[in-house]
């Protein structure tokens, strides 16, 4: 799955708007960029087995680090500690839970397309619903969740940033196109490709969702909201959610 991904992230944004769209895009797909950074590592394996799925040629032999159950939910607690620890707002836990909540959603989504090759913990009882079997219907959900939580964030009007909601229609006109070329294309030539692809991929994104997000705050306002709500570490944060709070 890839663009479905970001639906979790879209929705979270609704629920909670102090926090920044590129830290849960970027929580969204965390797990991947784990799981790209140690197949490239050698701590994790794959392989690209044509007709493996109908829809998707991966082979994931040895993930037991980025997607088992257990292990999104250890690294859904590390983003939620970690954001807590970095952006010191009010209600800080309740942001923490939506991040972290961002990060574990993805496990349940791979868990639909999937053949049965998500571990729960360790390498032991894999599951999967397999809907990669069907190419064209798993291509409707993604596409459908992806759209749909991105109707209902634009709904909300929780984006007041001009740039962001003009931007984020095109980058999605991007992303479907990337989306459908992979369906349809050759396949990837080989597991290093794939690996640095499923790394550079989210950065990516998540860069172009924070230029798109990031507007300049006036400086007294951003000194007071610095200063009152945030640690010297969490200027970034700080800056980015100023343009969603005004």
């Amino acid at each position: 799955m890839f663009v479905g991904h970001l639906a979790p992230a879209f929705v979270a944004k609704t629920i909670d708007r102090e926090i920044p769209l590129w830290v849960l895009v970027f929580a969204a797909l965390l797990l991947d960029v784990i799981w790209s950074g140690f197949v490239l590592l050698g701590i994790e394996r794959i392989a690209i087995e044509p007709g493996i799925t109908a829809a998707n040629p991966l082979d994931l032999q040895y993930v037991p680090f980025s997607h088992s159950l257990v292990a999104a939910g250890i690294w859904s607690l590390v983003a939620a500690m970690g954001y807590a620890n970095f952006v010191q707002w009010g209600r800080v836990r309740g942001l923490a839970l939506v991040v972290g909540g961002t990060v574990l959603a993805h496990w349940f989504l791979d868990l639909l397309v999937h053949r049965p090759d998500l571990p729960i913990i360790g390498t032991s009882m894999k599951v999967g619903l397999g809907l990669w079997a069907f190419p064209l219907p798993s291509l409707v959900l993604e596409l459908a969740l992806f759209l749909g939580a991105l109707w209902w964030l634009l709904a909300r009007g929780h984006l007041d940033a001009r740039r962001v909601r003009i931007g984020l229609p095109v980058l999605t006109v991007v992303l479907i196109t990337l989306q459908v070329s992979a369906a349809l294309g050759p396949l990837p030539p080989s597991v290093t490709v794939v690996g640095v692809s499923g790394l550079v991929t989210p950065l990516v994104i998540t860069a172009t969702v924070y230029w798109l997000e990031r507007r300049h705050c006036s400086p007294t306002r951003s000194v007071t909201s610095i200063s009152r709500r945030s640690t010297r570490w969490s200027r970034p944060f700080a800056c980015s959610a100023c343009a969603v709070l005004r």
